[in-house]
């Protein structure tokens, strides 16, 4: 187990579901924390009565939804001052945000959904959808829908896999890439049939 899984772990076992909400909420905003590993080890733990399942869950969903709204809603009030502030800039060169923005406004869904399983990624694809002023409703659907199924795996996975759930969070990574895969190559089989219709 990593030293900051372990910390964040200590953290989680004090403080109980103001941390899981923090440490989401922190994770989907911008730092590149192991949200996913915590929350499985969370669900592990209510299988041992420690913690509620049901507020895992909820916490968990509640701080990602934050953590990822406050990305979108701070870009895209203040553009790209506050990444100017932030040293940030250097990462949204003018040619690759317009790429990033074609490609959020031509698939949304594939964007952004699978983004929310990869965590070094959704806060860009945030910051890119606040920027490019992708309508707040339509970002919504998707980042709600994408976070949905995030918590939902990882909260699972740790609640079925009880204390093997160490394990299952060293797998996971390459389930997850599996996962994403397996989806990106139904929506461009979609499309192709669409095309041909």
């Amino acid at each position: 187990m990593s030293f900051i899984l372990s910390s964040l772990l200590s953290y989680v076992l004090i403080y109980k579901y103001l941390a899981i909400f923090v440490i989401t909420f922190l994770g989907a905003f911008a730092l590149p924390l192991p949200s996913g590993s915590m929350l499985m080890a969370a669900a592990a733990f209510s299988t041992q009565g420690y913690l509620n399942f049901y507020l895992v869950f909820l916490f968990g969903l509640l701080g990602n939804l934050a953590g990822d709204n406050a990305g979108y809603w701070l870009v895209r009030k203040y553009g790209i001052k506050v990444l100017q502030k932030l040293h940030l800039h250097k990462f949204f060169k003018q040619d690759k945000l317009d790429s990033a923005r074609n490609q959020l406004h031509n698939h949304p869904m594939l964007t952004i959904f699978s983004s929310r399983f990869l965590t070094a990624i959704a806060p860009a694809v945030n910051v890119v959808a606040g920027i490019s002023g992708l309508p707040y409703k339509r970002y919504l659907f998707f980042e709600a829908l994408g976070e949905l199924a995030e918590v939902t795996f990882f909260c699972v996975w740790g609640y079925i896999f009880g204390s093997n759930w160490e394990y299952v969070s060293q797998l996971s990574g390459w389930l997850l890439v599996l996962v994403i895969a397996s989806m990106v190559m139904s929506v461009m089989l979609w499309k192709m049939l669409l095309k041909k219709k």
